[in-house]
């Protein structure tokens, strides 16, 4: 209960910058609240004052800030900032929400497509690379994902035409709290093994 108990959103996006929301209608109506936020510790905190707000109906309802270590506390203040409203210390990097694939390659052979991206420079243990693909026969996507960077899936009949989409998702709960995972790389179209 208390202070830590309002409903947040953390997205540390690819562990460079982050975004904290809030619901201000229903959390503190008609007020203009302050963010604050730090990634220092003990003696040598710091508090930063929210440079890039998010608004709704022109009031505050989010902050956009630079992800600059592991550990973050973040504290939200009444507009004249003499009382403290919420507050909240957090482990950023399980709120990672990764960049899209880079580099996605397409290999195929005969009736298997082996689908490959670049390793992210780190947490690469903590990613799989999600492949979603389906024919226009299907009605759904059909979802298979292996450990970062390559996916294979066999059994692609070359007279159909099929749609391909790649995204990362982050793993929990070894490495994230929240399920995120990247946007969807942009959906190609292939027919017996080549590019349409």
């Amino acid at each position: 209960g208390g202070k830590d108990a309002i409903n947040t959103t953390i997205i540390n996006f690819n562990n460079e910058k982050m975004q904290i929301t809030w619901a201000t209608r229903e959390l503190f109506p008609n007020e203009n609240v302050s963010f604050f936020y730090t990634f220092d510790e003990g003696k040598h905190e710091v508090w930063k004052p929210c440079t890039t707000y998010l608004l709704d109906q022109d009031y505050n309802s989010g902050c956009l800030f630079k992800t600059e270590g592991p550990t973050l506390a973040i504290s939200i203040r009444n507009s004249n900032r003499s009382e403290e409203l919420f507050s909240k210390k957090l482990k950023a990097d399980f709120y990672i929400k990764p960049s899209r694939p880079e580099n996605v390659t397409f290999s195929w052979k005969e009736d298997t497509v082996t689908v490959s991206c670049n390793k992210p420079e780190r947490a690469a243990r903590c990613l799989r690379l999600e492949l979603q693909y389906k024919s226009k026969f299907d009605k759904e996507w059909q979802s298979r994902d292996s450990k970062c960077c390559s996916v294979g899936e066999q059994g692609f009949d070359p007279r159909k035409c099929y749609s391909f989409r790649v995204r990362l998702r982050r793993l929990v709960p070894h490495c994230n709290v929240v399920k995120y995972s990247s946007d969807w790389e942009a959906e190609t179209f292939w027919m017996n093994g080549t590019l349409l």
